[in-house]
């Protein structure tokens, strides 16, 4: 049996927890590092074709690209997104996938939308307002990148393939994993601070930490890999959608904070239903 078949496996967590440290590492950690690979080395191709085109005959697409670069770059990462999900395909279908078939209902489902767009706008209003957002250069560059890819491309991209990809990669196999390899209470906050870190700046770190956390609880108390899926998508949808047109910067001061308190609170609210929706179908 080859390093990385054994790799895949979904080893059971007795065995697991006899790993040596630097073993238990390379196996947590293996699945992010084969989907950076695949995914930068699937940006530079996608790129190096590109040029080649437009070294030939490629008048009308050079023009295109001058003018809609930030759209061109959203489109080829989104294609090596999905090319980088790949080598961890098997992983996610050992792991994740056999939990897929338990589904939520309607009721769950929507609940779970509604607490993921409250405490989205709620965390963002309150990094805006705590000047947070503006203290980032790094952050800049990416918000600046982020939104200037044309609307419907953003949607796409940050509603659909990055929700799948990173909720595949962090909690269908990474967050699995932790699991078995030491408990729930150490992988939650182990899995969502690896998912800050990951997007490699202060403020979508500590964002990424604090989803990171609820997204794990959503994910063990649903027992269904839809459900962080949807609240990923919906949380990235909605700040997406509201902020794109810088709407967070036309709100008063007093009437931002007490909004964003708001959401939060009921936020909460939803949170207790959503956690008794979900006991009521482990009884069934």
């Amino acid at each position: 049996m080859g390093f990385l078949q054994t790799m895949e496996l979904a080893w059971p967590a007795e065995e697991l927890k006899k790993w040596k440290s630097m073993k238990k590492a390379v196996y947590l950690l293996l699945p992010l590092f084969l989907y950076y690979v695949v995914h930068d080395l699937a940006q530079i191709v996608l790129w190096g074709g590109l040029e080649l085109m437009l070294s030939g005959n490629g008048g009308a697409l050079k023009e295109w690209l001058i003018q809609n670069g930030q759209t061109a770059n959203g489109m080829v990462s989104g294609i090596a997104i999905l090319l980088g999900m790949l080598p961890i395909w098997g992983m996610l279908k050992k792991e994740a996938l056999p939990v897929w078939k338990k589904k939520g209902n309607v009721t769950s489902y929507g609940v779970l939308a509604a607490i993921a767009l409250c405490v989205s706008m709620g965390v963002n209003i309150l990094f805006f307002q705590m000047g947070i957002t503006e203290s980032s250069a790094a952050y800049t560059r990416v918000e600046e990148a982020q939104y200037g890819v044309a609307f419907a491309i953003g949607l796409v991209l940050y509603g659909v393939i990055s929700p799948i990809a990173e909720e595949a990669v962090f909690r269908g196999i990474i967050y699995n994993r932790m699991k078995r390899c030491f408990s729930v209470k150490l992988a939650v906050p182990l899995s969502a601070l690896l998912f800050g870190l990951y997007h490699g700046n202060t403020v979508q770190a500590l964002y990424g930490f604090l989803l990171g956390v609820i997204i794990a609880i959503v994910y063990e108390r649903s027992e269904s890999f839809a459900a962080p899926v949807i609240f990923h998508a919906v949380a990235n949808v909605t700040v997406f959608t509201v902020t794109y047109r810088n709407g967070l910067r036309d709100l008063n001061s007093a009437v931002a904070i007490g909004l964003a308190v708001a959401l939060l609170i009921f936020a909460a609210g939803l949170g207790v239903w959503y956690l008794k929706l979900c006991e009521m179908g482990e009884n069934k």
